[in-house]
């Protein structure tokens, strides 16, 4: 699968290039910019190799795109656009189309609003996957092992309601069964696939569908890194939640409410035990394919991530020689800790057992993301600098509310 190139209808810039050029003598107006030709031309080549002139021109559209122009088309040409031209200084937000999805989710308003979206974004990312690797499964070599993603991509799907709650109405009702997904052959998969990829698109906002398309452009031509780069995003996603459930709970607990916060937790820990499906998708990665993947990605490591840091630091200050990101408030643990000494164990003890619950989920996700990557890397240095594997088996071992694993064994006495 690693050799395996996308299907390369628009190999050659020549369409991209005229759209682009016809837009730019027709005054390059924000909503009416040649997405679809650029992304044929970017997708089936990789963004590392798309063609230089084509990439000349994008980036003078990002340089005199002007700035005060704050439509909602405008903006995301502006955050889309950054993810065109780093091929030289690339990170992890332009790798995996973060600022545009963010841009999505907060464009519908706020609170539960953006809880909404972010869970429909879910779903559409998943969908969109599914289909993809779907159609692969027509002219894949590798049938079996095409099968084995396919089928963990519809069961993501299936029981997406764990990974998004809120976006219910997003998943036709009576979805398979893990059991009837496992036994389902290559002319049953390719129809369920479609069928229930099609059945999100088909009701999704097309304000979304276009997000999770534009934000599709991967570095090489390798099948395998669309599979990624949607896993990645979807991590984003769950990531993005589960902060938010944490600075709930934290404003919770700090206005004398540790049920309500309990609620948060609870919610944040069923997101992080659902990640398991997204991660029998990664599974399916050949090592070699993830090779190449690397060898362009270089600077554009997941550990860049300012959702999974705001998880971090939501829950706990961050170690003294970690870079934190500054918060508007105080993390979950030192509220925590403040009610503690004032109320008493007694009255936190159920919301104690709820940060456990969440603190055992992440090392347990954390744990997952080690052990898969020590699988189809090994041990060589990551690309954001790290010692790759052993960074995340060092990172797996931190827990989000070091309160709760004290050296002292007396702690234990004092919350029990």
């Amino acid at each position: 699968m690693g050799g395996v190139r996308r299907p390369g209808r628009h190999r050659s810039p020549v369409k991209a290039l005229d759209r682009l050029h016809r837009w730019w003598r027709g005054g390059a107006s924000a909503g009416s910019f040649p997405y679809r030709p650029v992304l044929g031309h970017f997708q089936a080549v990789g963004r590392n190799h798309a063609d230089p002139g084509l990439v000349a021109t994008l980036r003078a559209a990002r340089d005199v795109l002007p700035a005060g122009h704050d439509d909602a088309r405008a903006l995301v040409l502006r955050q889309w656009l950054p993810s065109t031209v780093d091929q030289e200084d690339g990170d992890y937000d332009t790798y995996a189309g973060v600022s545009l999805l963010n841009l999505l989710a907060d464009s519908y308003g706020s609170g539960e609003v953006v809880d909404d979206t972010l869970d429909a974004l879910q779903v559409v990312l998943l969908a969109d996957l599914l289909r993809y690797e779907t159609s692969a499964l027509v002219e894949e070599p590798d049938l079996l092992r095409q099968q084995v993603r396919v089928k963990a991509c519809l069961r993501a799907l299936a029981r997406a309601d764990e990974l998004a709650p809120r976006a219910r109405g997003l998943v036709p009702a009576n979805p398979l069964g893990d059991n009837a997904i496992r036994d389902l052959g290559r002319d049953d998969l390719l129809a369920r696939g479609a069928e229930l990829s099609r059945a999100v698109r088909s009701v999704a906002p097309p304000a979304m569908r276009d997000a999770v398309e534009f934000a599709m452009l991967p570095t090489t031509w390798l099948h395998d890194e669309v599979m990624f780069i949607r896993s990645i995003q979807s991590f984003e996603v769950v990531y993005r939640q589960v902060a938010r459930c944490l600075e709930r709970a934290t404003a919770a607990l700090d206005a004398g409410r540790p049920a309500a916060a309990s609620d948060e937790l609870r919610d944040a820990t069923r997101r992080i035990t659902a990640t398991s499906m997204l991660y029998r998708i990664l599974t399916s990665m050949p090592p070699d394919a993830f090779a190449i993947i690397r060898a362009y990605t270089h600077g554009r490591s997941a550990v860049q991530s300012r959702s999974f840091r705001l998880v971090e630091q939501y829950s706990a200050p961050p170690p003294p020689d970690t870079a934190g990101i500054e918060l508007p408030g105080p993390s979950l643990q030192e509220v925590y800790e403040a009610r503690l000494a004032t109320a008493g164990p007694a009255s936190l003890g159920y919301l104690t057992e709820t940060m456990r619950g969440l603190d055992s989920a992440w090392r347990l996700m954390k744990r997952t993301h080690w052990g898969i990557t020590l699988k189809v890397i090994g041990r060589v240095p990551g690309t954001g600098g790290t010692a790759g594997a052993a960074y995340l088996e060092q990172a797996a071992a931190r827990p989000l509310f070091p309160v709760l694993h004290p050296r002292q064994d007396d702690w234990r006495d004092r919350i029990a």
